[in-house]
């Protein structure tokens, strides 16, 4: 609106072309977002994998007791948002961190076919160290800009 407004008195140059300035962050999340696509396969595995999981109590029971079994704590599965990479990265740690449970859960849930493979895993859990470089250049941009506007 403030664009429209100086483009309309024509105090903006070239119509108000270099006006429009993206965010930062925003900039930082299409980047990731670009990266993140060359992982989809892995990222759609994790995500059907636990709406798999959490769509059902029964399942989600079934998992739950397996991780009591195993005396892991007792965290809630994170499904992620499309528009978020940083909730990416919470579900792929997250899933890290029950990495042990999955196939146990594949033993007794005969409907279940994710994470075949140990290099799932490792692709994974590269994934998450690419994501939390970026997770931590997000942070620092953010205390950069907070810090700038004091």
């Amino acid at each position: 609106m403030f664009k429209d407004n100086l483009s309309f008195h024509k105090r903006l140059s070239l119509n108000g072309k270099l006006f429009h300035v993206c965010c930062c962050a925003h900039i930082l999340n299409l980047l990731v977002h670009d990266g993140l696509s060359e992982i989809d396969d892995i990222i759609d595995n994790v995500k059907e994998s636990m709406k798999h999981i959490t769509t059902s109590t029964v399942h989600l029971t079934m998992f739950n007791d397996i991780i009591k079994q195993l005396q892991l704590p007792n965290k809630r599965l994170i499904l992620d948002y499309c528009t978020w990479w940083n909730a990416t990265y919470l579900m792929l740690s997250c899933v890290l961190e029950f990495k042990d449970v999955f196939p146990w859960y594949a033993q007794r849930d005969v409907s279940y076919n994710y994470f075949s493979s140990d290099e799932d895993w490792v692709r994974v859990k590269e994934s998450i160290k690419e994501l939390l470089m970026e997770k931590s250049l997000s942070k620092e941009l953010w205390i950069r800009q907070m810090t700038d506007k004091m």
